[in-house]
């Protein structure tokens, strides 16, 4: 009888199939969560990289018009870097390693503001900054508003003669 139990034990010394079964499939799920956080984070990564683009551009072409180097006229989906007064770097292309082609659109819409607020000659312009993205794809959109005093220009004298 000590012979039999040698020759075959009662406890399992291995994993059974079903066992294997079941810890490849917990596995696998847990790749599969994994993998999708990881393509989540990168999507919205991507997302506030161009919207972080999108206000610089926004910021550098309202400082551009407020020093007069674009003209306080409104305007359409311009590209960006269009025209040699309006040159800004594309920090797509700077990046290391970067592969983007990201086409960057602005518009320019300028209001006078009634002077019932009590500043006379006081313009509201606002520079609206998208991608030009394909048909179905949603752009990365910014768009910022500024208010300038003008300065009223002087009244001409008329010459007598």
């Amino acid at each position: 009888m000590y012979r039999q139990a040698l020759a075959y034990p009662s406890n399992k010394a291995g994993m059974t199939l079903m066992e294997v079964i079941l810890s490849l499939a917990l596995l696998g799920g847990t790749v599969a969560v994994i993998g999708e956080m990881a393509r989540t984070s990168l999507q919205n990564a991507r997302i506030a990289r161009d919207t972080v683009q999108a206000e610089l551009l926004a910021e550098s072409i309202l400082a551009k018009i407020q020093i007069g180097f674009i003209e306080m006229t409104p305007v359409f989906d311009v590209p960006v870097g269009s025209d040699r007064s309006d040159i800004i770097m594309d920090t797509h292309a700077i990046s290391e390693g970067s592969t983007s082609t990201v086409l960057w659109l602005y518009s320019i819409e300028v209001n006078e503001v009634p002077a019932s607020f009590g500043i006379e000659f006081l313009v509201e312009i606002a520079v609206t900054v998208r991608q030009y993205v394909p048909a179905g794809q949603r752009p990365v959109v910014c768009r910022l508003v500024r208010w300038l005093a003008l300065e009223p220009e002087p009244e001409e004298e008329e010459e007598t003669a």
